[in-house]
């Protein structure tokens, strides 16, 4: 377990900090916490963050409605698959002459600022009313840990640890991140349970130092946020390293009551079909996933913007006449659809049904603001037998995606999908997957198109080199993410397939090969 640092204000953090350094008492597994001394003097609501930031702090005395904890009780954010946290690897190169008090300095006071101003980041998740039957309620309440805690570790002597310039020579491979080395705690899809001594705070944030380099990991409780608002709070913590003022307008859509943002069905508006989306009750003892390390592992593999703008060009032609258009993440989502298939395809009958389950950002559909930061995502599936998927052109796999995605990305099939969840007492039975077959089924979520906005200057530490996740212990065979693999354009994808398909799209597959760059 990371060594936890709690970076007190101003002046007193630097001083700290200095003093830390010159004890060496950067060592992993060892717990120091300063501001649990000065709980009674220093709590959540009154600690200043004016000394060393441009950021006021608005929120106690300009917003006080903010404080309130209950507003941000929503329902999309209620799925027992989201009590995990999910983890985001920003890996910078760190020159010597940049002194680690002063970056963890900065580190520790921009989390802060922004704990404060969005004070359900600065919350914990707890859930209360859970029972055999009904999986309870998941809600916001106050976090006793120091608003400025971050997680340290110093790797930077570790032999079992690469150094920052291997990574980078090799372009960041999933398999020389180990979320033992660089998470304090897991990710999904292994559940996370709130606990006195390791509460489940919403934000997170975790800074190792290697040979060379700094790895920080942004970690945000699920049940709290989407993959919008992730981002949303990394953006944040970025423009606080820079000392930046958060605008007003994005704190009100941070900070939005999200008790009333869209309704739920009435009674004279019909639900549509989720049964897709039910499965067997998630319990300790029936994961989401079952633990298999064999089963499958972690990939990293890069398409060049060039090469995405071919492929959507290819894509593009001789499309379905009740499709306008097709994006980028239809064309990329048909090919390696097409391909895993191909890889598959000696396995099972041609009358197979593979499922494309895509994850979806609600906010267009729902009329809701980019910076909105809470979960307003749902699921649409695509349903083709293997032989479809093997014989039909991609332009016609993209269309046939898009089309599906066009009739499902409705506000009323966001609705009806939360009213789904709203009316089912054991929400354990309902995940974006449903009864998900890892050997047939993909499952997809994207982040590429926000392209620049993953690659903010982060002040002294300048801008990431790469944006990764780390490499989960449990495998989820059939995940697929597709990352901003550069600010010019380049995606880099992010996927979990056995040793046989991956050798397969990687050794015979010559189409592939052409489209993909393997990182590992």
């Amino acid at each position: 377990m990371a060594a936890i640092f709690s970076w007190l204000p101003g002046l007193f953090v630097s001083t700290i900090s200095r003093i830390i350094s010159s004890a060496k008492l950067y060592f992993p597994f060892n717990k120091f916490n300063f501001s649990r001394r000065r709980q009674d003097s220093l709590s959540q609501k009154d600690v200043s963050l004016e000394s060393g930031l441009s950021t006021p702090p608005v929120t106690s005395e300009k917003y006080p409605d903010w404080q309130d904890l209950d507003r941000y009780q929503d329902v999309l954010g209620q799925l027992p698959m989201l009590q995990v946290y999910a983890h985001i690897l920003y890996l910078f190169p760190l020159p010597e002459n940049v002194p680690r008090e002063v970056v963890l300095s900065d580190l520790s006071m921009a989390i802060a600022s922004v704990r404060k101003a969005v004070p359900w980041m600065g919350a914990k998740v707890i859930n209360e009313g859970r029972s055999e039957i009904n999986s309870g309620l998941y809600k916001l309440a106050e976090c006793n840990s120091a608003l400025y805690e971050i997680d340290v570790r110093d790797l930077s002597n570790d032999e079992t640890c690469p150094p920052y310039q291997d990574l980078k020579n090799r372009k960041a491979p999933i398999s020389m991140l180990d979320s033992d080395k660089f998470t304090s705690v897991p990710g999904f899809p292994v559940r996370f349970e709130d606990s006195e001594k390791d509460p489940s705070r919403v934000l997170r944030l975790n800074a190792t130092f290697i040979k060379g380099g700094l790895v920080i990991d942004f970690l945000i409780h699920h049940n709290t946020a989407d993959a919008g608002g992730h981002f949303g709070s990394i953006k944040m913590i970025a423009m606080a390293m820079r000392k930046e003022e958060f605008p007003e307008g994005l704190l009100e859509h941070a900070n939005r009551d999200r008790r009333n943002l869209f309704p739920l069905l009435g009674p004279k508006e019909p639900m549509l079909d989720h049964s897709s989306h039910i499965r067997p009750p998630i319990t300790s003892a029936a994961p989401l996933v079952a633990s298999d390390p064999n089963a499958a592992k972690y990939h990293v593999i890069r398409f060049s913007a060039q090469k995405l703008d071919m492929l959507k060009d290819i894509a593009s032609k001789d499309l379905d006449p009740d499709v306008p258009f097709i994006s980028t993440d239809d064309a990329l989502s048909a090919l390696c659809w097409k391909h895993f298939t191909l890889a598959r395809a000696h396995k099972f009958s041609p009358q197979t049904k593979s499922r494309f389950a895509r994850a979806v950002d609600g906010r267009a559909a729902l009329k809701i603001s980019k910076d909105y930061m809470g979960d307003v995502i749902h699921n649409v599936s695509t349903f083709l037998t293997f032989e479809q998927l093997t014989t039909w052109s991609l332009s016609r796999i993209a269309s046939h995606l898009r089309k599906h995605l066009n009739a499902k990305n409705t506000a009323y099939h966001i609705r009806s999908f939360a009213t789904f969840i709203a009316n089912t007492p054991d929400k354990s039975t309902i995940t974006y997957g449903g009864q998900f077959n890892p050997e047939i089924d993909v499952g997809c979520s994207s982040v590429r198109g926000l392209g620049k906005i993953l690659f903010p200057s982060f002040g002294i530490l300048g801008e990431p080199e790469f944006v990764r996740r780390p490499k989960p212990g449990v495998a989820f065979p059939g995940l697929l993410v597709f990352f901003p693999g550069s600010p010019n354009g380049d995606c880099d994808v992010w996927v979990c397939l056995p040793e046989d398909e991956i050798s397969t799209l990687t050794e015979k597959d010559g189409e592939w090969r052409n489209w993909a760059e393997y990182i590992g």
